[in-house]
């Protein structure tokens, strides 16, 4: 038995040396994980937790989820409380310490951009506020750049050998980013006021200066009265407003209201579509661009 030991102790140590495992990766929205996939490229491996077309305030707290997050080395969020009804549980029956925030391994994409619609006062009156600020940041391809070069140094903090090629990614990233945005800004100037259901857009509408006349909801997640409908169709004639931007989840009875007493059209503007990598954001935003401008 000692002479069976010592010969597989001397394998062993003949066997080359195991190459660097990648990255285990998880993130929280569809488009995160887009971001996190352009900059880790293949040194790394992204597992998504909700899925395209779910809204990101309500996604179901499922113990599979869970096991997702038990092995990652990485977590990925929007932050700003967006995800907070439904992951810190999932963090805590994970059971990895490496994930929660303030350790190397949780990653919220909001602490590295200039965050939008901070309140210093808040109460229940106000509806489902997010006082830290709109989490809806990945809207904004240029905050996108700037949070993927900051994803890139926190991937190089926890694997050193790859942090070259992570920041390559990343700038890479960025400059098609920043392309995009300078060939689009000037094809949406002078767009008519649109309405939109929630307030998930401001970074969207402000980067390409698409003005907003109001909103569908009278108060985030308050659903609206008889009374602020009729005050909408209204606006919406006065404004001549031309489009209902609507998240796909929010598209229902109360839109076709809004569109068939106003005349306005309603346009899905989804924040993730299917596809891989930079690849798959690109395609959010291109679609995103293209309703905007009608072009559909």
């Amino acid at each position: 038995m000692k002479l069976l030991k010592h010969s597989i102790l001397v394998l062993l140590l003949l066997l080359p040396a195991v190459a660097h495992a990648e990255l285990y990766i998880v993130a929280t929205l569809p488009a995160l994980g887009q971001i996190a996939a352009a900059v880790a490229g293949e040194d790394g491996e992204v597992r998504v937790l909700a899925r395209v077309g779910q809204d990101p305030h309500f996604v179901p707290p499922k113990p599979t989820l869970a096991r997702h997050l038990a092995d990652a080395d990485l977590l990925v969020t929007a932050g700003l409380a967006l995800e907070g009804g439904w992951l810190p549980p999932l963090i805590e029956l994970s059971r990895n310490s490496r994930i929660r925030e303030g350790q190397p391994g949780y990653f919220a994409g909001s602490d590295a951009v200039e965050i939008l619609g901070i309140m210093k006062k808040v109460d229940r009156s106000m509806g489902d506020v997010h006082p830290e600020g709109n989490p809806h940041w990945w809207i904004d391809p240029l905050r996108v750049a700037v949070a993927a070069s900051a994803l890139a140094e926190r991937l190089a903090e926890l694997d050193p050998a790859h942090a070259l090629a992570y920041r390559q990614r990343a700038e890479a990233f960025g400059k098609r980013l920043q392309l995009l945005v300078t060939n689009w800004q000037p094809k949406l100037k002078g767009l008519l006021p649109v309405v939109s259901y929630h307030d998930s857009y401001r970074y969207f509408s402000e980067r390409f200066g698409v003005p907003v006349a109001g909103f569908i909801e009278p108060k985030p997640g308050v659903e609206p009265s008889t009374r602020h409908l009729d005050e909408l169709v209204a606006l919406i004639g006065t404004r001549k407003v031309s489009q209902l931007w609507v998240e796909p989840y929010h598209l229902g009875r109360i839109v076709k209201r809004v569109a068939t007493l106003s005349g306005a059209t309603p346009v899905s503007m989804p924040d993730a579509v299917e596809g891989e990598g930079a690849e798959g954001y690109l395609a959010m935003v291109e679609l995103l661009l293209k309703s905007a401008a009608g072009r559909q």
